[in-house]
């Protein structure tokens, strides 16, 4: 019989084993052997708040398919992601997203890996994130409670400095559009401009602890049972992700209870279209974490390039100010008006462009028998990630200046052109059948939200030498990113 020390030495071995006869496979593909060798540096990156920036490197230096880990790839190349996503491909989600559970015996859309459970709960819920006449006066009430906030605490004159913090202003405004879309009521935190349950607090604390479990994906087998599963969130809590999940617990449980004289909201469509109330809490949830932060940073740091960029902030300003002389946008802007603003729209797909709000890897899994990637053929099993950042600075599909915020890229384009470009960067929103359920409402959002501040308030920033510290693991994290705001004299509205 095997001793205790001979049984341990012979796992560490296959364990060993294994771990070369992956690296094997793919030592033909380009990318740093170190890298390329463990997970190490991953890790590393992740933690140090660099990673978008690194990997993008990672890209420039080994092109279009390279190696970031023992069994790891990202491609920069569009096709492929998309190639990935189609409905007829065989490719699979990586366990990656199953890191990503609230709760460790229920998925939700995001973190399921299951092909066929993945379709029909997008069937279920998809209407419910259609861009509809609810959505929009949701964003319209929280556009008007923003605007109320800031007139009321942060409007700055010759005799007083009353900074906003625009990290998180902007991420009260996604919150409570949120909780106006589907929890029946927003949550508060634009009423003082608050975070009422703390999320951002939370979010903070636990982000070393899921760059971790997201990279070791056999943790979550650990995690996901007694008495470890009690890292996972609970409805006690008072605070955080535990108090969330008690709120759409109790919007979930009213809005069954309601039945068919329910508020007809997203959750309505969810539930009318089939939803079990664990599926309808699960995709609340997921709504707090994934329709919050993405939308928030696509707001804050395309301000941030438009107040950087005095031109195309004056150009913007001016496109406005124009429809509304004559009298093409209504109060607040219809969204509608907003798609038929040229230099708006222009704008907004510069800024998820040039500061894209989400660049974690979205790992697929090459089906069996493999394919061919970029020239390379690349064995089943392997997971091929995203280079998010890689593709929206490519010149490639952007040209010269792709390092450029630069509206008028999108005005000078020839109708090919455009349509590439657009394809390109709908990317960052995911692709096909692992495209985002709510970019339709984060573009409303988007449509209205500057409209609504650029016609009322002038924007400047307070440190332009340093305007706001970022942290990326594949998700942001930012410090306060403080403006001084005016209000604007010239112009009726």
């Amino acid at each position: 019989m095997l001793s205790a020390t001979e049984i341990a030495i012979t796992c560490l071995g296959a364990c060993a084993a294994y771990v070369v006869w992956v690296w094997y496979q793919l030592r033909h593909i380009p990318g740093s052997f170190w890298i390329s060798c463990t997970k190490i540096w991953q890790i590393k990156t992740q933690m140090k708040g660099k990673w978008y920036i690194e990997v993008r490197k990672q890209g420039d230096q080994y092109g279009d398919l390279f190696r970031i880990g023992p069994n790891q790839l990202l491609t920069t190349d569009v096709d492929i992601i998309r190639r990935m996503a189609h409905p007829k491909s065989s490719y699979t989600r990586s366990p990656f997203y199953q890191t990503f559970r609230f709760n460790p015996t229920q998925d939700h859309t995001f973190s399921l890996i299951d092909d066929q459970e993945h379709i029909r709960r997008r069937t279920n819920f998809g209407p419910g994130y259609t861009g509809n006449t609810h959505v929009e006066a949701c964003v319209d009430r929280q556009c008007a409670r923003l605007v109320d906030l800031i007139e009321r605490k942060f409007i700055s004159t010759s005799k007083q400095y009353r900074p906003l913090d625009l990290t998180a202003a902007t991420f009260f405004f996604a919150m409570d559009c949120v909780g106006d879309l589907s929890y029946g009521r927003p949550f508060g935190c634009l009423d003082e401009g608050v975070d009422v349950h703390k999320f951002v607090k939370w979010n903070e604390d636990f982000f070393n602890t899921a760059i971790v479990i997201a990279n070791f994906h056999w943790l979550t087998k650990i995690f996901f049972k007694p008495p470890f599963n009690r890292i996972y969130p609970s409805t006690l809590e008072k605070d955080g992700v535990g108090k969330y999940i008690a709120l759409a617990q109790a919007a979930v449980e009213r809005s069954f209870r309601d039945g068919k004289n329910r508020r007809k909201d997203s959750l309505a469509s969810f539930i009318e279209h089939g939803a079990t109330k664990e599926e309808a809490i699960e995709e609340l949830m997921l709504q707090v974490v994934a329709g919050t932060d993405s939308t928030a940073a696509g707001i804050r740091m395309t301000l941030l390039l438009l107040v950087t960029n005095p031109i195309a902030y004056n150009k913007l300003k001016s496109e406005i100010d124009n429809a509304i002389l004559k009298g093409k946008v209504s109060t607040p802007i219809r969204d509608t008006e907003a798609r038929q603003l040229p230099y708006l729209q222009a704008v907004i797909k510069e800024g998820l462009r040039s500061f894209p709000v989400v660049t974690a890897t979205f790992f697929k899994r090459v089906p069996k028998g493999g394919d061919i990637i970029s020239g390379h053929f690349v064995p089943e099993g392997t997971e091929v990630g995203h280079n998010v950042l890689g593709v929206m600075r490519a010149k490639k599909y952007w040209g010269e200046d792709a390092d450029v915020f630069r509206p008028e890229r999108w005005l000078e384009a020839d109708k090919e052109t455009f349509e590439m470009m657009t394809d390109v960067v709908e990317t960052l929103w995911g692709a096909g059948r692992f495209k985002c359920l709510g970019r339709s409402i984060a573009q409303m959002e988007l449509n209205k939200v500057f409209v609504e501040l650029l016609r009322r308030f002038d924007f400047s920033v307070v440190s332009p030498q340093n305007p706001v510290e970022v942290m990326n693991s594949g998700f942001f994290l930012m410090s306060a990113m403080e403006m001084r705001v005016t209000k604007r004299e010239t112009l009726q509205i």
